[in-house]
């Protein structure tokens, strides 16, 4: 029998207002954010202060966040953005390295997964919330809830055994089911 994944995922959107989810699979993730702001090296130096404080706590065994590649927007996201979620990518894979397992996952296939398509950018922000508090998770912020469903996601990806309890598919069953 092959042996499922049990440990801590910490999962981040990462932003100025970087969302964050955590728990083990199989149980409700917490969440919360945390800012990073001020001038790039403030901010790189805030992220690695507060993800340090996980890893060396022990409370993750796993970080993953969203792909910076898929965020620049056509032309219209200002280098200073680029900069600082790339910044931001880098920093915790740095962090991370030879101390717990880092991976990053496409925003796509993270909604595909989480709301069972790849919506424009705004209609994803709202169905992802509505997800979020269909599945029992209570926010109103869309960087949290973007977090809720990497963490979802890596859940997926890691414990395929329980991964159908946070697709849509099973969202509709439960509704179904509660008539």
């Amino acid at each position: 029998m092959a042996q499922h994944f049990t440990g801590r995922i910490l999962a981040l959107d990462l932003a100025t207002s970087t969302g964050w989810a955590h728990g083990r699979p199989g149980e409700k993730p917490k969440w919360g954010v945390e800012t990073f702001q001020g001038e790039r090296a403030k901010a790189y130096r805030a992220l690695r202060s507060w993800l340090n404080e996980w890893i060396v706590d022990k409370r993750v065994d796993l970080v993953t966040f969203e792909s910076s590649a898929t965020q620049f927007m056509h032309g219209k996201t200002r280098i200073e953005t680029i900069k600082r979620l790339i910044g931001l990518c880098e920093h915790i894979e740095e962090l991370c390295y030879g101390r717990v397992e880092c991976r990053e996952a496409m925003v796509s296939q993270v909604r595909v997964h989480f709301i069972g398509q790849n919506l424009p950018r705004a209609e994803a922000k709202v169905e992802t919330i509505r997800q979020c508090k269909e599945l029992g998770w209570s926010t109103d912020n869309d960087n949290e809830a973007d977090a809720l469903a990497l963490w979802s996601y890596q859940v997926c990806c890691l414990r395929p055994d329980i991964a159908v309890r946070h697709t849509p598919m099973f969202a509709k069953r439960r509704r179904m089911e509660s008539f």
